[in-house]
């Protein structure tokens, strides 16, 4: 005898007893069994009840969450789909310091260069080379590139090297930090900024370093101790204290105890106060940090004058253009102390207003960095937000006199070729990832 079973929407025949029966008919009964179509509206329920219960892939992209039957809200971004503020805060920085260092390099570039806008044309030429660089870092894709990491972080610890010999190295005030090379003087250290974050957080990805282990750490500190030695050697104390700031916060990141770190940074300071005591000049900056104005004319003479230019700046500033002190007073206005210049022609609301976008550019490379798709994502724009932020508090503490004169620049505002080029790469790489970012 005939049985018709119904499972799942769909029919099944099974023939019971009499094999002559017909295949259509109920067990006991002569009646025919009626059709029934599956709709399409079913098909899709009891698809959508398997992904959900599997965890499989939906059409959209979407992944769900095996476990619990719940699925994770996230998306990844479109590959195309940029991250506009991110670009708007980039153009809006950029466009700003390019005005304040023009104003601030028209007497040094009239009387050492014979053309007001020596500095500026030359700076034009860098941020429109940047900007390109920016485009295409922003739509290659990183992850085929990862591999040559270490080369680049490599290639990065032979220019230091090469700048501490005599005649490829570039000596000036005292130190030696750039490599002469056509077009534009190489300064290596600015190279090793953003490669130091990059270098640390792929052997963190790859599981080289495994940052929660004695040893992965003893090596990170023995990678960070050999570009720190050979920055000290060309008396760059700026670069070192950036740079190692920037390796302790990806490896903060990177699951390092906060402990230990302590217990190195007390121990780098001791380093560091050990070094100046055989440095007369930045010791002398160390007790001018104290009162500038004891001697004013001698080692709190940069000091004195950077307070002098923000106290005349008062809230509203000078104008643009008519700062008083970039005129011989001031040393390095385009460069060192540019934001006393800032500060000096803007007065206190420009002032507040470069801060808040610092603040902004660091606050956004944060956010890419907590919802970037993959550790090395995560902890190079960590990195980055780091040397943003590091640079900026620096340059500007040095200025309102709060930290000693250390020589730090002022990100895409200072005067330099080499740094200007690598910040923008650096924004390309967060415009990267953030098209790749999960959004939950």
């Amino acid at each position: 005898m005939a049985q018709s079973e119904y499972r799942g929407g769909t029919r099944r025949i099974t023939n019971r007893g009499n094999s002559n029966a017909p295949s259509a008919q109920r067990a006991g009964s002569g009646r025919s069994a009626p059709r029934r179509e599956v709709r399409p509206a079913e098909k899709k329920n009891a698809a959508e009840y398997k992904n959900k219960r599997t965890g499989a892939s939906a059409p959209d992209g979407m992944r769900g969450n095996a476990q619990g039957g719940r699925s994770i809200k996230s998306k990844l971004v479109r590959v195309g789909e940029l991250d506009y503020t991110l670009l708007f805060l980039v153009i809006l920085v950029v466009a700003i310091g390019l005005i304040v260092m023009l104003s601030a390099s028209a007497p040094a570039g009239s009387r050492m260069q014979d053309d007001s806008y020596y500095y500026f044309k030359r700076q034009l030429l860098f941020i429109i080379m940047g900007f390109v660089g920016m485009v295409v870092v922003s739509r290659i894709n990183l992850d085929s590139f990862l591999h040559l990491i270490p080369k680049g972080f490599f290639i990065c610890v032979v220019l230091l090297i090469l700048v501490l010999i005599p005649g490829i190295g570039v000596k000036s005030h005292g130190a030696r930090r750039w490599l002469n090379i056509p077009l534009i003087q190489l300064q290596p250290s600015e190279l090793m900024k953003p490669m130091i974050a990059m270098y640390i957080a792929y052997l963190v990805k790859t599981g080289v370093l495994n940052l929660k282990k004695l040893k992965g750490n003893l090596l990170a500190v023995a990678i960070i101790g050999i570009v720190a030695v050979l920055l000290m050697c060309e008396t760059h104390l700026s670069g070192t204290i950036v740079i190692v700031g920037i390796a302790v916060c990806v490896m903060i990141a990177g699951g390092t105890p906060v402990k230990p770190l302590i217990v190195g940074a007390a121990a780098m300071l001791a380093i560091v106060w050990i070094y100046l005591q055989f440095d007369e000049v930045r010791m002398a900056r160390v007790d001018a940090l104290i009162d500038p104005f004891a001697d004013a004319q001698g080692s709190g003479y940069q000091t004195a004058q950077s307070i002098y230019a923000i106290g005349s700046g008062r809230l509203f500033g000078l104008g643009l253009g008519q700062s008083v002190q970039k005129y011989s007073n001031l040393p390095e206005p385009y460069n060192d102390f540019i934001f006393s210049i800032v500060c000096e022609e803007t007065g206190f609301f420009g002032g507040v207003i470069v801060i808040l976008l610092f603040a902004a550019l660091f606050l956004k490379a944060m956010k890419i960095a907590i919802n970037a798709p993959d550790v090395w994502s995560s902890l190079t724009c960590i990195g980055i937000a780091a040397q943003l932020g590091i640079q900026a508090l620096l340059n500007m503490g040095v200025a309102v006199s709060i930290i000693p004169n250390t020589g730090v620049s002022l990100p895409f505002f200072s005067y330099g070729g080499t740094s200007i080029l690598t910040l923008l790469l650096e924004m390309g790489i967060l415009l990267n990832i953030s098209r790749k970012s999960v959004k939950r």
